[in-house]
C-alpha cells in the first residue's frame, strides 16, 4: 500500500493508490469514513479524493442566504490534520476506467481495489435560453451570491430608488423542499429588516414561488404540500400552481401568460447527478442517477460502490430513493459494514443486502415554523421547527459546527442578519 498523501495538497503527483478510494466528503462519503473498519484504519488503505479543503452543510445554506447563519458556521474542514484515519487528496475526479481500476483526476491517476463513488449532486441548471437569467441555489457560493443580490436590493430601496422591474421581487422557481424553505426564508427576511429600517422601504417586498405542477414537494405525501401552503400564504408568499415558466429575460419572468417583473430570479427545481455519474456504463434516471444493486454496487462491477444522490436504489416496498441525506447517512455505515465483510472473505450470497430505515422527513417553513413526519406521526409548526433544528444539529459534522449554528440562532435578534444592513450606505458613512 502507498504511504499516507499529504492531506489538502492540490495538485502534483497523486498518490499511487489505496485499497478503498473515496470520492466525496459529504453526507454518503462522510458517514462511511466514519465507520471504518479496523482493518482499513490504517495508513495507506483510504484514500478521500475531493476538490474541497472544506464540507460545506447544504441543508442550512438557505439560512445562510437571509443571514441567520454565518457561513463559517457551515463549514468543516475535510482534514485537519494526520490524526484522521484516511489519507486525502485535493483534486477533481473527472473519470473511473473500470476495466484497469483506476479513477482519473484532475492531477492524474488513482488506482483502487474498491472504489467509493458519493460525489454529490450539482444544481438543475435552467433550460439554455433562460441560463443568464436565473441564479441556481445547491451550494455555499449560491447561498453568498443570492445573500448579495437580497441585500443589494434591500439597499437600493431603501435608497429610494425607482425600480421598474420589481426591485424588491424575489421570483422562486420550483417547488420542491429547496424552493420551499427559501421562499419561507426570503419572505421572513424582508419582514425582520423592514421592522428594524428607520423609514420604509420605497417599493413592497414581493416573493413569489412558481411552481410547474399542482403540489409543492410533490415526492412527499400531502401533508407536506397542505402545511406549507397554507404557511407560505400566511408569511405572505405568493405561491403560484400549474404555472411552469415558460420565458425570462433580465426584468422578469413569464409563467403561464403573465409576466412578473423581478430583478432577483432564482431556479431551484431540483438536482442532478455529477457529471463523473453520469459518465458511468449502466441504466440511469433522468436526473442522471445510476441504477445499483441490493449492495448498493454498480452492475457488472461488484468493485465500485455508488452512493447518496448518485445512485438509484430501488427499495422492495418504497421504490426508488430520493437523493436525500436520511438515505444518504445510511447507506455509509451499510457500505463501511459490507466491506468488512468482503474483507473477511464472507460469500455475495451471505452479505446482508442494504436495508432502509425511513425516519420520516422534515421542510423548515421560516424561523418559526416546519413541517414533519416521523416514524409515522406528524408536527408542524414550532414544534416542527425544534425538530428540525435538532435534527440537522445532529448530523453536523462537527462539534464546533453545532456550537457556531446554535449560537447563531440563538443571538439572531441580538446581533441582526449576516450580510444585511438596516440603513442605506450613504447613511452610515455619515
Amino acid at each position: 500500500m502507498t504511504e499516507r498523501p499529504e492531506n489538502g495538497r492540490e495538485g502534483g503527483i497523486p498518490p499511487a493508490g489505496a485499497r478503498v478510494v473515496v470520492v466525496g466528503a459529504g453526507f454518503a462519503g462522510g458517514s462511511f469514513l466514519q465507520r471504518l473498519p479496523p482493518s482499513l484504519q490504517r495508513s495507506g488503505e483510504i484514500l478521500l479524493v475531493d476538490r474541497e479543503e472544506e464540507h460545506a452543510f447544504i441543508p442550512l445554506i438557505h439560512e445562510v442566504a437571509v443571514g441567520r447563519i454565518h457561513p463559517g458556521s457551515v463549514r468543516t474542514p475535510i482534514s485537519r490534520d494526520d490524526s484522521a484515519s484516511y489519507g486525502f487528496f485535493r483534486a477533481e475526479a473527472s473519470g473511473v476506467d473500470l476495466d484497469s481500476n483506476t479513477l482519473l483526476t484532475s492531477s492524474g491517476e488513482v488506482k483502487y481495489r474498491y472504489l467509493v463513488l458519493a460525489p454529490g449532486s450539482v444544481a438543475t441548471p435552467p433550460p439554455e435560453d433562460l441560463l443568464g437569467y436565473f441564479q441556481t441555489f445547491w451550494s455555499l457560493s449560491d447561498a453568498l451570491k443570492l445573500r448579495a443580490s437580497l441585500n443589494e436590493a434591500w439597499q437600493g430601496a431603501l435608497r429610494g430608488e425607482s425600480h421598474p422591474t420589481g426591485g424588491l421581487t424575489v421570483a422562486i422557481v420550483g417547488g420542491g423542499a429547496t424552493g420551499v424553505e427559501l421562499a419561507a426564508e426570503v419572505v421572513a427576511l424582508f419582514d425582520y429588516l423592514k421592522k428594524r429600517a428607520a423609514r420604509a422601504p420605497a417599493l413592497a417586498p414581493k416573493v413569489v414561488l412558481l411552481e410547474a405542477t399542482e403540489r409543492l414537494m410533490d415526492w412527499l405525501e400531502p401533508y407536506f404540500h397542505e402545511v406549507a401552503l397554507e404557511e407560505l400564504t400566511r408569511l405572505g408568499v405568493e405561491v403560484q400552481l400549474n404555472a411552469p415558466v415558460t420565458d425570462a429575460n433580465d426584468k422578469g419572468v413569464k409563467a403561464g401568460d403573465e409576466w412578473l417583473p423581478a430583478a432577483t430570479r432564482v431556479w431551484a427545481t431540483g438536482v442532478r447527478a455529477s457529471p463523473l455519474v453520469r459518465d458511468l456504463p449502466g441504466e440511469h434516471d433522468d436526473a442522471g442517477r445510476v441504477v445499483v444493486d441490493e449492495y448498493l454496487t454498480l452492475p457488472g462491477h461488484p468493485e465500485v460502490y455508488v452512493l447518496g444522490d448518485s445512485g438509484l436504489y430501488e427499495h422492495p416496498d418504497l421504490g426508488p430513493l430520493p437523493p436525500t441525506a436520511s438515505v444518504a447517512v445510511q447507506q455509509g455505515p451499510y457500505v463501511a459494514r459490507d466491506l468488512r465483510r468482503r474483507l473477511r472473505g464472507v460469500p455475495r450470497e451471505k452479505r446482508r443486502p442494504f436495508e432502509f430505515f425511513d425516519r420520516g422527513y422534515v421542510v423548515s417553513l421560516g424561523p418559526e415554523s416546519a413541517v414533519a413526519t416521523v416514524v409515522g406521526g406528524k408536527l408542524k409548526g414550532r414544534p416542527g421547527q425544534a425538530l428540525y433544528r435538532s435534527i440537522f444539529l445532529y448530523y453536523m459534522k462537527s462539534f464546533r459546527g453545532r456550537l457556531l449554528t446554535g449560537a447563531d440562532w440563538a443571538m439572531e435578534q441580538t446581533l441582526g442578519r449576516v450580510g444585511f444592513e438596516h440603513r442605506p450606505a450613504s447613511e452610515r458613512a455619515r
